[in-house]
């Protein structure tokens, strides 16, 4: 299926009950675990690592061999963390680049925070945007300032390079902090690899490279990709059972059991996974009002299961999916739009205000957004449609669809 393939999607036979879905390793854990690995000289084996396009990117960045010129495409995670890693890299000289969308995505909080720090990075076309030009060094580090409201990949990026620079990093976070939960799974990632670290009010210390743990580690599955699986549960009342998941995660987005909570959706973990199934008699508010500023990824799947439930509400804390693969709260409410779902948002908000009459033939445009593909897959319920670019889930979630097809999902 090549990345502009079209696909009509629908259930015409309904959910199937009870099926068991290994999902792949946590992207974001994966490309920590492999950023430290190379900052650290680890011989750690990862086990379970992601099998997405972001960590194939991720990986491109590491194993850059001496190339010219890398191009990570649309993966933001390998723009950010490779920003940093290759800047603290001694004898680097490339150039970092991506898709026609990660040139536009903004990056200047990062270089100016590595700047301060001692790295050598220029722009070669917008200022503040890629792509950047980078002369790997090492960096003495210390203490530098950073806008924490734009992105929580660029406080990351600075934390896993820190501990190869000398004097390790003091970073002060100035501005709302938003995705927390994303900065505390870094801090869990560099004390597995016996890395200190600490957030004390709005200042983060990592210390220099110490005692390097070569241990194997595994990467627990993507919750981010769970969220899905919640959603299908929420709308259909179907039992799913998702491999391999633990209680105590580091991952952010292992809120979702709360979340979908407020939907009828019950976590019990079994064998190193879970089984969800919607409560028994439970009836779905009316309206529901949602704090995302801590799970932004998870937003577009909680939007959607309003809107296929009927549910009218607000999701606040969004500013930061304006600048991801794509503006996602304008996506949400054109595609919304489509399904007569009638949307209102501010800059970090949307709202679900009323409901009408689907329009005839949709296409889903997915703006080359992966989790646009996912999150409106169980829109699929309530009747079939066409997702444009439908490979586009291979961003985080190569087996996305034939995973769906286990449970009823019918391609054309």
């Amino acid at each position: 299926m090549s990345e502009n393939k079209n696909i009509k999607i629908s259930f015409p036979f309904g959910i199937k009950e009870g099926e068991k879905i290994t999902i792949c390793g946590s992207k974001s854990q994966s490309n920590r675990y492999l950023m430290l690995s190379a900052v650290l000289g680890s011989c750690a084996e990862i086990k379970n690592t992601s099998d997405s396009e972001d960590t194939a990117a991720m990986l491109s960045v590491l194993t850059h061999q001496d190339k010219n010129e890398i191009n990570i495409g649309h993966a933001g995670t390998a723009m950010r963390f490779g920003t940093a890693y290759l800047a603290s890299q001694e004898g680097v000289d490339v150039v970092l680049t991506g898709s026609e969308r990660m040139l536009c995505r903004p990056i200047a909080p990062l270089v100016t925070a590595l700047k301060s720090l001692g790295a050598d990075i220029s722009y070669m076309g917008n200022e503040g945007f890629p792509p950047l030009k980078i002369k790997g060094k090492k960096i003495p580090g210390g203490q530098c300032k950073i806008d924490s409201s734009v992105s929580s990949q660029f406080i990351t990026a600075l934390m896993l390079a820190a501990p190869s620079f000398e004097k390790g990093l003091t970073l002060t976070l100035e501005g709302r902090m938003v995705s927390v939960p994303y900065i505390k799974m870094t801090m869990k990632a560099l004390s597995d690899f016996g890395c200190k670290s600490s957030l004390c009010g709005n200042v983060i210390t990592v210390e220099p490279m110490g005692n390097v743990v070569d241990k194997a580690l595994t990467v627990e599955s993507d919750w981010s990709s769970a969220a899905f699986y919640y959603s299908l549960v929420a709308v259909s009342g179907k039992d799913v059972y998702l491999s391999y998941y633990k209680e105590n995660s580091s991952q952010g987005d292992s809120a979702v059991v709360n979340v979908f909570k407020n939907f009828g959706v019950e976590t019990h973990f079994v064998n190193g996974g879970i089984h969800l199934e919607r409560k028994e008699g439970f009836v779905v508010p009316s309206v529901l009002n949602f704090d995302m500023e801590n799970t932004p990824d998870m937003a577009q799947s909680v939007a959607v299961t309003m809107a296929t439930l009927g549910v009218k509400g607000t999701l606040t804390g969004l500013s930061t999916l304006r600048v991801k693969e794509t503006d996602r709260i304008a996506a949400l409410v054109a595609e919304l739009k489509k399904f007569g779902v009638v949307c209102g948002d501010t800059e970090d908000t949307i709202t679900i205000l009323s409901f009408g009459k689907r329009d005839n033939d949709i296409l889903l445009k997915t703006y080359q957004d992966h989790r646009m593909a996912m999150s409106f897959s169980v829109m699929a319920c309530k009747g079939g449609f066409i997702v444009e670019q439908a490979d586009v889930v291979g961003k985080s979630y190569p087996r996305f669809w034939d995973d769906f097809k286990k449970l009823g999902l019918v391609i054309e």
